[in-house]
């Protein structure tokens, strides 16, 4: 039983730690894109986001339940709606920010899934945790006192929102079973394509772009954002809500990193070491689970 238990732990350590990888790459695509719109992205990105996550639930799950029965779904429609707003503020943060302080404002997220993880599914976290969250919280403070004074107010407190809703999505998730696991990113996936949709039209935004920014844009949907988010949410099978919060911060890492390699953005000094603590925090994570696996 003991073994047992520890593959899965590791099982999920792994599948949360690709997906965190992956996703820090969609940034490379973001920043590729000139002259188009937060709706346009979100909408060519959400056609493939949903596209893979059904091909996914028709290949690979085995529920009985209908996809697209309301009855039968709710949790997992609720955690396409938390996940689908999700993906709307970090866009639109990305977009309103730099790169280094979207991403270190929306790492607060393993706050809330610690919170949303006790209250709702009563799961009891190991004392660690906190010393982690503490860990954490120090990081942000270094690079929170760094930006205050830069015109970031927008893009931040859209980073802000997004990090409760990305926690609540992955609370959500591990109150789903594991056959249908997949289902939230689907409903996330045509949540965000309704939104995006309506507002284009609501605000007469063009739907029609140039066509290889278009295919780009699907490529990242289907690439980073489907499979990386697909990595995460089947990583809550096996790790508690704030574990997979926590690796999803590899996120937080690396994607300045890939900005700064391939785009020259720049990167202070105080969002170095607040990302030195934050990767800190996970080794500590990780470390600790996997030799006290029965915590």
């Amino acid at each position: 039983m003991f073994i047992i238990k520890s593959s899965k732990v590791n099982t999920g350590f792994i599948l949360a730690i690709a997906g965190a990888f992956i996703l820090s790459l969609e940034v490379l695509f973001l920043r590729s894109f000139d002259g188009v719109g937060g709706f346009q992205i979100m909408f060519y990105r959400s056609i493939s986001v949903s596209i893979l996550f059904f091909l996914y639930i028709s290949m690979f799950t085995k529920s009985r339940e209908p996809i697209f029965s309301i009855r039968n779904n709710i949790k997992e429609i609720l955690s396409g709606l938390f996940l689908g707003t999700s993906f709307f503020c970090y866009i639109f943060s990305i977009l309103n920010s730099s790169v280094a302080s979207s991403l270190l404002i929306l790492s607060i997220s393993p706050m809330f899934s610690a919170v949303l993880s006790q209250i709702f599914l009563k799961d009891k976290l190991p004392k660690h945790i906190f010393t982690i969250l503490i860990i954490l919280i120090i990081g942000l403070l270094i690079i929170f006192q760094n930006s205050l004074s830069d015109s970031q107010t927008f893009g931040n407190i859209i980073a802000l929102i997004g990090a409760f809703f990305f926690a609540s999505s992955v609370v959500t998730s591990r109150a789903i079973g594991s056959d249908k696991i997949a289902f939230g990113g689907f409903f996330a996936g045509t949540f965000a394509l309704s939104i995006s949709l309506l507002c284009l039209i609501s605000f007469n935004i063009p739907i029609f772009i140039d066509f290889k920014t278009m295919i780009l844009i699907c490529a990242m949907g289907f690439l980073t954002t489907g499979m990386g988010m697909l990595l995460l949410l089947s990583s809550a099978k096996y790790i508690l809500g704030p574990y997979v919060s926590l690796i999803a911060l590899l996120e937080v890492v690396l994607a300045p990193i890939w900005s700064l390699v391939f785009y020259s953005e720049e990167i202070r000094y105080a969002e170095i070491f607040g990302g030195i603590l934050i990767l800190a925090s996970i080794c500590f994570l990780i470390g600790i689970t996997n030799f006290n696996p029965k915590k």
